[in-house]
C-alpha cells in the first residue's frame, strides 16, 4: 500500500520521525512526502534520502506563492533534478479559501510548476480548495499532456470530469471516511479503477476511526477500507489497485507480477478469465486502447494463450462464488477455447459460470448454434448492449460488423433467454444514454438490466 501524499518531514514528526519511518517500512510499500515551498522541499528530500521506501515531491503551495515569482523556475527545476528520490512536482495549485496569496500570484506560480513538470516529465500534485471551477478551467487550458493527481479530492464533479478528461488521477484522503461525506463517497463510482489513489495528507485529516489524533501514513488503511466497502470490493482489491496506480503515476518500479499480463484474475471472490484483447465493438466510453491496467491488473494481452494455460492458472474454480469470462476483449472471439475452458471448469466443480459479452457471438463465429453448445457449461450472460435503440447503438457502440449488428445482438438475447440462460442486458450511463429507451427494451425482451456509472477516460467529444 502506498501513501501518495504525506508530510512526514513536517515539524509534527520531529520527535518520532525515525519510528514513523520504520513503521512505514514495515507496513507500507512507499510513502511520498510532499514539499510546500523550496526550503520545505529540501527537507522533504533529506527525509526521503535517509529512508528506502520514502520519496519526495518538490513544489510551492498556493499559500506560499506570494513569496516566489517566475524567476524561481530554474531553482525549482534544479531542486527537482537534485535527487533520484524526487518523483513529482508539487503540491501546487489554487486555494481561494484562505487566500494567503493573491489569486494572480497563485496562477503565476501554479503555471510555472506545470511547466517544470512538463520539462522534466514528472507528474504534478494538485492542491485545490474553494477553486474547483477555476481549477477545472485551468486544467482544460494548461495541462495538455502533463500527468498528475488531484490530491485530497473533495467531490466537485466539474473538477472530477476535467481531471479525468486530462488523464489525471484522483486521490482520496481521510475525509472520505467521515460519516457526513456521503456526496464525496458517491463520486468514487465515477472514477476509473486505473485512476484511483489514496493518501493521508498527514499530519492532517486523520480518518474517522482515529479522528482528532495526529495522522500518520499507516492510517491510509482506514481510507482503503472505506473505499472498499463503498465500491463493493475487498481490502486486498483496493490495496492492489491503488498500489499499482501509484507506481505507474510516480514511475516507481512495478514488480514482475504486477507487470505481467493477467490471463486470470480475482476481484472479491469472483474469478475472471481474460481470453482476448480483441473486440468487434468500438464503444465511445471504452478503456481499450487508453488503459492497459484495470482493477490493478495488466489485462492487455499481447498474444493468445492456449486453453490449457488457463486451466493450469485457475487451479481450483469451485472456491469462487462465480467464474466470469470477462477481460480486455470479447470472449466469443475465441469461442472454441471458451467452450473448452468452460467444460474443464464444470468438471472441476465450478458452481456458476457467466460470460460477459457484447452479444455479437453469431456474427463473430458465423454460426447460430453456439448457444446450444454452451448449454450446461454456462449459466448466465451479461450482454453489454449500451443502447435502447439502433440509432444510439450504432453511434455509441460502433460495431465493426456494421448494419445488422443490432438485430443480431437482439436475436442472441432472445435466443439465450429462450434456451434457459439467465440474461442481463447492461449499459453505461454515458452522456448520450437514453435510459428510458433502454429500460423499455429490457422490459420488452423480458430480461434483467443493469446500468453502470460512466467513467471518463478522455473527453467525450474525442
Amino acid at each position: 500500500m502506498i501513501d501518495t501524499h504525506a508530510h512526514i518531514h513536517f515539524p509534527q514528526f520531529d520527535e518520532d520521525r525515525e519510528e514513523i519511518v520504520k513503521e512505514c517500512e514495515e507496513k507500507l510499500t512507499t510513502v511520498i512526502t510532499v514539499g510546500c515551498d523550496l526550503r520545505d522541499s529540501v527537507k522533504a528530500i533529506e527525509v526521503a534520502e535517509k529512508a528506502k521506501n520514502v520519496f519526495a515531491s518538490v513544489g510551492i503551495h498556493p499559500h506560499e506563492a506570494k513569496n516566489y515569482s517566475e524567476k524561481d523556475y530554474d531553482k525549482l527545476l534544479e531542486l527537482a533534478k537534485s535527487s533520484p528520490k524526487v518523483v513529482a512536482i508539487g503540491e501546487a495549485g489554487l486555494d481561494f479559501y484562505r487566500n494567503l496569496s493573491p489569486k494572480e500570484k497563485q496562477y503565476e506560480i501554479f503555471e510555472m510548476q506545470v511547466e517544470v513538470a512538463r520539462k522534466l516529465n514528472l507528474p504534478i500534485i494538485v492542491h485545490t480548495r474553494n477553486a474547483s471551477r477555476e481549477m477545472a478551467e485551468f486544467i482544460r487550458k494548461k495541462f495538455n499532456g502533463v500527468k498528475g493527481v488531484i490530491h485530497c479530492f473533495s467531490g466537485e464533479r466539474e473538477l472530477l470530469d476535467s481531471a479525468l478528461d486530462a488523464g489525471l488521477y484522483i486521490s482520496y484522503a481521510g475525509p472520505v471516511t467521515y460519516p457526513k461525506n456521503n456526496a464525496l463517497r458517491e463520486t468514487l463510482r465515477f472514477v476509473p479503477s486505473s485512476r484511483l489513489l489514496i493518501e493521508t495528507d498527514c499530519p492532517y485529516l486523520a480518518p474517522q476511526p482515529v479522528r482528532g489524533k495526529r495522522n500518520k501514513p499507516v492510517f491510509v488503511a482506514y481510507t482503503a477500507m472505506t473505499i472498499a466497502k463503498e465500491l463493493g470490493l475487498n481490502f486486498t482489491d483496493v490495496l492492489r489497485i491503488t498500489t499499482v496506480n501509484a507506481k505507474r503515476l510516480f514511475k516507481l518500479p512495478l514488480s514482475e507480477a504486477e507487470k505481467k499480463e493477467k490471463l486470470v484474475y480475482t476481484v472479491g471472490n469472483r474469478l475472471y478469465i481474460n481470453l482476448s484483447s480483441s473486440c468487434p465493438c468500438n464503444c465511445k466510453f471504452c478503456f481499450r486502447g487508453v488503459e492497459d491496467f484495470i482493477l490493478g491488473y495488466n489485462l492487455n494481452l499481447k498474444k493468445e494463450h492456449v486453453a490449457e494455460e488457463y486451466m493450469y492458472r485457475i487451479k481450483n474454480p469451485k472456491i469462487y462464488d462465480e467464474v466470469v469470462f470477462c477481460g480486455y476483449g470479447e470472449p466469443f472471439t475465441r469461442f472454441e477455447d471458451l467452450k473448452k475452458v468452460a467444460e474443464w471448469l464444470r468438471k472441476m466443480g465450478a458452481e456458476r459460470i457467466r460470460v460477459d459479452t457484447c452479444g455479437l457471438g453469431y456474427l463473430i463465429t458465423g454460426r447460430e448454434d453456439i448457444l446450444d453448445e454452451l448449454k450446461g457449461l454456462v449459466d448466465a450472460f451479461s450482454i453489454s448492449l449500451n443502447a435502447g435503440n439502433p440509432e444510439e447503438y450504432y453511434k455509441i457502440v460502433n460495431p465493426s460488423f456494421g448494419r445488422g449488428s443490432w438485430e443480431s445482438a437482439l436475436k442472441f438475447i432472445k435466443d439465450a433467454k429462450e434456451k434457459g440462460f439467465a440474461v442481463t442486458v447492461t449499459a453505461v450511463d454515458h452522456p448520450e444514454f437514453n435510459e428510458d429507451s433502454f429500460k423499455s427494451l429490457a422490459k420488452e425482451l423480458g430480461v434483467n438490466l443493469r446500468i453502470r456509472p460512466f467513467k471518463r477516460f478522455k473527453r467525450w467529444e474525442e
